[in-house]
């Protein structure tokens, strides 16, 4: 009986949660641009990459080498889009400025290594959600038969590339774990790919299918 208590007892006494934070450069841009023109009009869409990662960690230790980790990571995205048509002697033009947030929510499971100095890998599953969004610009219709500009402003929450707002990928990950001064301290290369995307293989703007991060981690 006391074998059996002391067996039970042993992976409670390594559970543990901790919270902390996390920050970090990505490696690689957010979204993939790229340019289509055609006698009928064109596309052409561009982005810069904010080159940081910031937000929350929290792990759940079920023994002292095995656990989960759930992430909150914070990105701010943006795009400038420009498509135009002609047709029929009429011109026109969609331009816009879009800006917004964007939030990745990984839940991995980690093996450790060793004792002092702790080696890791980790993988799972994660969810990036889109939101809010604010898309600023203009519409112009030129017709060029009958000598007239129209200009339409533009100022939406819900820009049409943007209308789908969840997205899932599979991540994976290795670091090392040590404590300085009671904090726990986790340099990590990370990896994510998108299983889903903003349009197809083809799309003139989508995220870059293949992510990669440098991330450090702090549990207290």
């Amino acid at each position: 009986g006391h074998w059996l208590f002391l067996g039970l007892a042993a992976p409670n006494f390594a559970q543990g949660l901790r919270v902390g934070v996390k920050a970090g450069v990505p490696l690689t841009a957010y979204f993939d641009t790229g340019v289509a023109r055609s006698p009928q009009g064109g596309s052409e869409y561009s982005a810069a990459t904010r080159r940081y990662t910031a937000g929350a960690s929290a792990e759940w230790r079920w023994t002292h080498d095995f656990g989960f980790e759930l992430d909150a990571l914070y990105k701010r995205m943006g795009y400038v889009g420009i498509v135009s048509t002609f047709a029929g002697g009429i011109s026109s033009t969609w331009a816009l400025d879009a800006k917004g947030n964007s939030w990745d929510f990984p839940l991995l499971a980690k093996c450790r290594f060793g004792r002092a100095v702790r080696p890791y890998l980790a993988a799972g599953g994660v969810l990036r959600y889109i939101g809010p969004v604010r898309a600023r610009g203009e519409y112009i219709v030129e017709d060029r038969i009958a000598g007239t500009t129209t200009h339409t402003p533009i100022d939406t929450s819900d820009p049409s590339d943007l209308r789908k707002r969840l997205y899932p990928g599979l991540t994976a990950g290795g670091g090392i774990e040590f404590e300085l001064r009671g904090v726990r301290l986790l340099p990590e290369l990370r990896y994510t790919r998108w299983t889903a995307n903003l349009q197809g293989p083809r799309g003139l703007l989508r995220f870059n299918p293949n992510q990669a991060e440098v991330l450090l981690g702090l549990l207290f």
